[in-house]
């Protein structure tokens, strides 16, 4: 996956090709952005006027621990210091009824 531009370069891009009407592959050389990235960043804003997608939805979902999950967690790990994450996570659905995934878990601990 290429690396994320700055909006400020987006802006800027904007700017030169619709404000200043310098042509793409003008614009390619002092931005550092190849032609097809500049050509997505005109198609986007001309689709959508901005320079954000508004029809991308973030991806995951925000998983969060409460504090009493939290407490039962520190309790496991007292009783069982080298339990596995899957066993918490075992431990968490069949005690707490609660879904949680690998990943959470070992972001939280």
């Amino acid at each position: 996956m290429p690396a994320a531009t700055s909006t400020q370069l987006h802006e800027h891009v904007i700017v030169w090709y619709h404000e200043m009407h310098i042509p793409v592959d003008e614009i390619v050389s002092p931005s550092g952005l190849s032609c097809a990235t500049v050509y997505n960043i005109l198609q986007l804003y001309n689709d959508h006027g901005s320079l954000h997608n508004p029809l991308i939805l973030p991806t995951g979902h925000h998983h969060k621990l409460e504090a009493g999950d939290l407490t039962y967690i520190q309790g496991l790990l007292s009783a069982n210091p080298t339990i596995f994450l899957d066993e918490i996570q075992d431990h968490l659905a069949e005690t707490c009824n609660i879904e949680v995934s690998i990943i959470t878990l070992s972001c939280t601990l």
